[in-house]
């Protein structure tokens, strides 16, 4: 069967209070695109334009997890002097770019709705790293975050791994492998408006009117994607394929109305919940791809964001009831 486009409505996106001034302020000046390098470059540059405040009490500070011949940076959010919590969380940006430094105002408002120690980490990124070596370092930093716990003052049997975007389909696999090893034991998964298939001949993917992640970023991802996964020596299947998910940890996933990634956001979590595992859904109305990191412009981002915040200290606390 051959996918089409579906034909697009005449009429604008009705979105979300603040989410128009958030996209001015992200989206590149007309012209040439600049090279990859660039573009990574600016987005850590015009950070503090989509900055959000941290609340008094909130400690951060950056440190690294060592491997051989790695060195990978991590920020940490601790929102009070007693936070035990943690939540391990991998950016987005299409698997080419994002950064600690770019989702710093996102990563500030998890920590602030969850009350966890967030560990927000600058994974490496393709095209340099292969998708099998992302997984690779995702999984040390988790190993290095559970070993860590005394040093951190975290409770390891209250950790979750969270993700946005290509850093939710990182989370997805690192909660696999977890759990296929057996450790380190994961309460939760939150999963944000997640990428969970790639498959360039979605319905969804053809007919984008997302005002963010279009339809050109969407082809470019792929086909980086996919042309990074040659070089591994077995292929990382997408979250959406992977064989056994019933040992998985319960999700939380919130997702976008205008997104076109949504689809297959309700087909992965169709996917959990038939493996039998708990799954609690959101669909936030009026929002593109990625509004979360609009929170320090729109207040129904923020809402959102306490939504996500308070499904996160549901979870955490009847797991220990």
């Amino acid at each position: 069967m051959t996918h089409g486009p579906i034909p697009l409505p005449t009429e604008p996106l009705q979105l979300a209070d603040g989410l128009t001034q958030y996209l001015a302020t992200v989206r590149r000046p007309p012209g040439p695109a600049p090279s990859l390098e660039t573009a990574r470059l600016m987005a850590d540059r015009d950070a503090h334009r989509i900055a959000y405040p941290r609340p008094a009490g909130m400690t951060v500070c950056d440190s690294y997890v060592v491997s051989e011949g790695r060195e990978t940076r991590v920020r940490l959010y601790r929102p009070v002097a007693d936070a035990q919590a943690a939540i391990l969380y991998f950016h987005g940006g299409g698997f080419t770019q994002g950064s600690v430094e770019s989702y710093d105002g996102l990563a500030t408002a998890l920590a602030e709705a969850s009350g966890a120690v967030v560990v927000s980490v600058d994974y490496m990124r393709l095209p340099e790293a292969t998708p099998q070596g992302m997984v690779r370092e995702a999984f040390d930093v988790l190993d290095w975050l559970h070993a860590m716990a005394g040093a951190l003052a975290i409770d390891p049997a209250r950790i979750a791994v969270a993700g946005g975007s290509a850093g939710a389909f990182i989370a997805t696999h690192l909660a696999a492998r977890a759990t296929r090893t057996g450790h380190p034991p994961l309460i939760c998964q939150l999963l944000l408006y997640g990428v969970y298939d790639l498959n360039g001949a979605r319905a969804a993917y053809l007919s984008a009117r997302d005002p963010l992640l279009t339809r050109p970023i969407i082809g470019a991802m792929i086909t980086t994607y996919h042309s990074c996964q040659a070089r591994d020596a077995e292929p990382l299947p997408p979250p959406i394929e992977i064989a056994d998910l019933s040992a998985m940890p319960p999700a939380i996933m919130l997702g976008a109305e205008h997104d076109a990634v949504l689809a297959e956001g309700v087909d992965y979590a169709a996917r959990l919940r038939t493996a039998g595992i708990s799954v609690e859904t959101r669909i936030a109305p009026a929002m593109c791809h990625g509004f979360l990191r609009a929170v320090g412009m729109s207040q129904p981002a923020r809402d959102e964001m306490r939504w996500l915040g308070e499904a996160f200290r549901n979870h955490d606390r009847s797991t220990r009831n």
